[in-house]
């Protein structure tokens, strides 16, 4: 069992994927859609992404809007550790990033909405109309794949 593993002290990073848009209540529905239909696809690490929707009260520098943050947030162990992460649990790790990468391109591509990706609050990428730029296939992908390699 992968739990077993890695310890339960082991530090945990926080993948965040979120509109890069303003938004409304039909990407709303789609977003939360996206997120519920992953869950039940596959046995996840630590646990399925989660639905995030979050309003900042304070008034935006541009006008009166709110700002709000829509999107999801999946936790992975860190390989940036102390402690080395086992490679089989680094390996799920990243098919678990791959296959929420893979929806966030599908529902960017069919709604045409763009998304931003975070690991623990640095930027690491986007997808616009279903692309993915370098910064995500290149940088935090392809180098994922290179040190599993």
């Amino acid at each position: 069992m992968v739990n077993e593993l890695v310890s339960k002290e082991h530090p945990r990073q926080r993948l965040i994927f979120f509109v890069a848009e303003d938004v409304d209540d039909e990407k709303r529905a789609a977003v939360k859609k996206m997120i519920t239909d992953l869950a039940p696809q596959r046995k996840w690490v630590i646990g399925p992404p989660s639905f995030i929707d979050v309003v900042d009260d304070a008034i935006s520098r541009e006008g009166d809007e709110q700002d709000e943050t829509l999107g999801g947030i999946h936790e992975i162990y860190s390989a940036y550790s102390p402690n080395d992460l086992p490679r089989e649990v680094d390996l799920l790790h990243l098919a678990e990033v791959e296959q929420i990468v893979r929806a966030v391109q599908r529902l960017s591509l069919e709604q045409g909405i763009e998304f931003e990706f975070e690991l623990d609050g640095r930027f690491v990428g986007a997808i616009e109309n279903g692309d993915m730029d370098s910064t995500l296939q290149q940088g935090l992908l392809g180098e994922w794949h290179n040190h599993l390699a």
